[in-house]
This record gives structure tokens, C-alpha cells and sequence, in this order.
């Protein structure tokens, strides 16, 4: 959970006529949203062990997690409006995110986000069925095959991602990891794990906040930017929202949290949280908010409360 509804409605009931009215039906239907988006984040598989982004084409990329047995947990397709090279030029301009959950289905989502700038529409599915959703203006067919591969067919290309081997195919050719892109410099190796956590978070330094992204080369939002460092750096998946993660280790006061822990922010009497951060020490976080991901004083964004990270 990234936002709460109470934050959206405040700012829909400013521009809304007829509260009464219009307002509720957009309450009902927030609400219905921000329920499944609950389920969803509560039933992936969180096993991933490893990410990476491979350049498909000059305008396709995919990112994709995997877990020790090499099985796909999340597969990202990124669409660019430039042409790509095995480095990183510009920022994803479309993106199609795809994940598994425990019980074997997928589930799908865009970039095109409801009720201003929060919450997108999924799309549940599993074997031998699919959905068509868009990137932009281009319609993608997607399709769970009976045999477990994830077909993405667009502008007469298909694309097949097979979820048990890692397998990634381009109209039937193997695509090569030669292709695999690092995001501005590569996962660092030596120091302290905190160190680590620490030095990979700012190489994520400006990324555009995106919400319900889930690739670096696209954006990120507050809890897919966390989960990817704790990703690069630890091989974990503390997943993509806040109210998976939120209830990962011991909570303590803000005042004792190390760097590397998480913090939290929480509406008053709210069970769930809507934004996260990691603290960096020296009174300082790193978080994906607003514009881009940046550093700020830990006194000057008043976290309600930490989770100390083992």
C-alpha cells in the first residue's frame, strides 16, 4: 500500500461537484481498489533472489525477478520512446508489470494510474487465459499458456517468458544475457551490509517516482524502490508494497532506528501504512517520493515509526 484512500478522497472532494453524489461512488469504487491491491500484495510469491533487465529490442526491454530455482516472480515489460543501447540512456516512457501469486495465477497492471496520480487498475488471471492491456496507445495481448509460459503479444511481436526455466524468447529466439543492463553502475560488493544497502540506494538517486513501477530504467515508487536495493544488496524480497513490509521485523521508535531500517508513515488510528523510506544514518533517509528518488533529514519528514531490518 503506497497511499491511503483518506488522502486521495481529501484531495478529490476539492474538485468533485457534488459530493454527495460523486463522491461517493468514487469512494466505493476507491475502496474496492485498495482492497485488491491488499489481496495482491498479500499473496505474491516472495521468493525472488535476483533481478535483472535485458534490452529485447531498441525500443523493448524486460526486468524480471527470479527466485534460487530460477523461476520468474515478476516480469516487466518497458516500452521507450528512444532507441536503447546495453547502457542507460532515458527512462522508459510506457511499462506492462506481470506477477505471480501463491496460488499459481498472474495478475497484470500498466503506468496508467486512477483517481490522479494513485492506485492502477489489475488484471487477475490463470492458465489459459490471458487479458489485453495497454502501453500507452498499443494494445498487448497477454496470455498464461497451459504449459506455464506468459505470452506478451504486441505491434506483431511475441514475446514468451517461460516462468519455470527463465527462459526469455523474442518470435521464437532466445534472447541473450550478453544484453543484461545495470542501472547506473553496478550493485556494490565490498563493506558492511549497511554500507552496501546504503551506497546501492543512491545509485538510485533521482529516479522518477512512478507509481506502481517496478524497473529502475521506468521509475519506481517508495516500496519498489526498498525492495529493490534490499534486492540487489541482500538477494531478498521484502516486496512491493507497505503493508507486506510493514510487518517484516521488530517496530521501535523512530529516534532508535540504524541505518538500513525501514520507516514508516501512518495516519493516526489507521491500521495500514502509505509510505516508506530507509534510514541512512547521521539523522538522515533515502526515499522515493514526490519527483525523484532523494535524501532528506529523518526531523523534517516526522516518520511515525521504524522497523529495525535484519
Amino acid at each position: 500500500m503506497r497511499k491511503r484512500n483518506w488522502e486521495i478522497l481529501l484531495g478529490l472532494a476539492a474538485v468533485l461537484v457534488g459530493w454527495h453524489l460523486a463522491g461517493g461512488t468514487a469512494q466505493a469504487s476507491y475502496n474496492s481498489m485498495f482492497a485488491r491491491e491488499g489481496y495482491l500484495a498479500k499473496h505474491e510469491r516472495l521468493d525472488a533472489t535476483r533481478s535483472f533487465e535485458r534490452r529485447i529490442s531498441r525500443y523493448k526491454s524486460v526486468y524480471v525477478t527470479q527466485n534460487k530455482a530460477g523461476r520468474i516472480r515478476n516480469v516487466s515489460v518497458m516500452f521507450y520512446a528512444k532507441p536503447q543501447r546495453d547502457h542507460f540512456t532515458t527512462y522508459a516512457s510506457h511499462w506492462i508489470n506481470v506477477r505471480q501469486l501463491r496460488n499459481g495465477q498472474l495478475y497484470a497492471y500498466n503506468d496508467r494510474t486512477v483517481y490522479g496520480n494513485y492506485l492502477v487498475a489489475y488484471h487477475q488471471f490463470g492458465r489459459g487465459h490471458g487479458t489485453t492491456i495497454k502501453a500507452g496507445s498499443r494494445p498487448v495481448k497477454l496470455h498464461f499458456s497451459k504449459k506455464g509460459n506468459l505470452l506478451i503479444r504486441y505491434q506483431k511481436k511475441l514475446l514468451t517468458v517461460h516462468l519455470k526455466s527463465g527462459q526469455i524468447n523474442l518470435n521464437g529466439k532466445a534472447t541473450s544475457a550478453k544484453h543484461n543492463r545495470q542501472f547506473k553502475g553496478k550493485v556494490p560488493t565490498k563493506g558492511t551490509r549497511v554500507k552496501r544497502l546504503i551506497a546501492d540506494a543512491k545509485r538510485y538517486l533521482g529516479v522518477p517516482y512512478r507509481y506502481a513501477g517496478r524497473d529502475a530504467f521506468g521509475g519506481l515508487d517508495c516500496a519498489s524502490f526498498v525492495d529493490q536495493v534490499y534486492l540487489d544488496v541482500e538477494h531478498r524480497d521484502i516486496g512491493g508494497m507497505t503493508g507486506v513490509q510493514q510487518k517484516l521485523g521488530k517496530h521501535v521508535a523512530v529516534r532508535k532506528a540504524k541505518a538500513g531500517d525501514l520507516l514508516f508513515w501512518q495516519i493516526a488510528g489507521q491500521k495500514y501504512t502509505y509510505h516508506v523510506a530507509m534510514a541512512i544514518g547521521h539523522g538522515k533517509l533515502i526515499e522515493e517520493a514526490g519527483k525523484s528518488v532523494h535524501i532528506s533529514k529523518i526531523a523534517n519528514r516526522n516518520p511515525q515509526f521504524a522497523i529495525h531490518m535484519k
